[in-house]
């Protein structure tokens, strides 16, 4: 894809051009999503699935319009959930009802009936026209939009399990902790909340002075300007020390096992207990 050219190519490019590289990139990428999409009648036979979320869609949450792509990270991440949870001897089909915080449309939600069949599953998100496909396509689940900040329209202790998979690596300090408190709020004592950052393993896109910032302030957030237009400026990409993690997330929760590039080898994984 060009973003991993660019990526690579970036820190020999003067920073005074690189607002006109993002742009070509942008309408760049609503083409191509239009020109995928032209093909996905034929390749959504043979996936198992009636229907899949259109190109753009996909984009928003995956990164990138294809199909194959969407349904592999998918699946590998509910694996990779299922592997976190079996460290502590327990498993997706222990808990009764799930939640899948910032589930978009449904990359992740789709792949969970299959480890959790008896649970009821749930998922939220900001991204209205992704909660709309997902209500239209996805049986399995009941899906509300969420507000940019707290509250989510659940009552206290809703749910034995969260699921915040690549939506703490968007989100600015504040963002970050009104969440985390929210998603406290609505957990179960004793209950899980599994969530994933932007750990070392991300940091390879990064400029020199940036990484110096993570390693001094255990965090950065960025505005990168790729999904300018598609999400607002505080949900863009955030990168995170594992001490910066561990010394704030154990003010609020007991955290249970922290796994490096845990998800689809790129992502931490963290498990947190609510006390």
């Amino acid at each position: 894809m060009i973003i991993s050219l660019w990526e690579a190519l970036k820190p020999i490019f003067p920073k005074s051009l690189r607002p006109a590289v993002r742009l070509i990139y942008r309408r760049y990428m609503r083409l191509y999503c239009w020109y995928v999409g032209l093909w996905d009648r034929w390749q959504i036979k043979g996936t198992g699935f009636d229907s899949l979320p259109s190109a753009t869609l996909r984009y928003r949450v995956h990164g990138s319009p294809h199909i194959n792509g969407f349904l592999e990270v998918g699946r590998n991440c509910v694996a990779d959930v299922d592997r976190a949870q079996q460290r502590i001897d327990q498993s997706l089909s222990s808990f009764s009802r799930i939640l899948d915080f910032g589930c978009g449309c449904g990359r992740t939600i789709i792949w969970l009936r299959n480890l959790a069949p008896n649970s009821e599953l749930f998922g939220t998100d900001i991204d209205s026209k992704a909660i709309a496909w997902c209500r239209r396509n996805i049986e399995v689940a009941t899906f509300e939009v969420n507000s940019p900040e707290p509250p989510l329209p659940f009552p206290d202790a809703s749910f034995d399990l969260i699921l915040g998979i690549t939506v703490f690596t968007q989100i600015g300090e504040d963002h970050h902790f009104q969440w985390l408190d929210e998603l406290q709020r609505v957990v179960r004592t004793g209950g899980l909340v599994l969530i994933t950052i932007r750990g070392e393993t991300c940091w390879r896109t990064l400029d020199r002075e940036e990484i110096d910032q993570i390693r001094r302030d255990g965090f950065l957030f960025r505005v990168t300007g790729y999904m300018k237009g598609i999400f607002p400026e505080w949900y863009q990409a955030a990168y995170h020390t594992r001490g910066y993690i561990e010394s704030q997330y154990a003010k609020r929760f007991q955290i249970l096992s922290y796994l490096e590039a845990g998800l689809d080898n790129s992502q931490d994984i963290i498990l947190l207990q609510k006390r």
